[in-house]
């Protein structure tokens, strides 16, 4: 804990840390917070892919 403000470095706050969940589109980069965060979103609401939970694979040509 810190004693007072001598023992910060220049520039730092004190505060709490605080972790906020979220969701990042692999596909556009969007990033946003769900309504509900026990449920995996089914799109992107930027981009609306229902593949934004996985990488682009750059490079993979499938055979006809």
């Amino acid at each position: 804990m810190l004693k007072n403000n001598l023992d910060m470095k220049k520039g730092e706050v004190a505060g709490f840390k605080v972790l906020i969940t979220g969701n990042k589109c692999y596909r556009c980069n969007y990033e946003w917070r769900p309504w509900n965060i026990e449920e995996r979103p089914a799109v992107c609401p930027n981009c609306k892919s229902p593949y934004w939970w996985k990488p682009k694979e750059k490079g993979i040509k499938k055979k006809k």
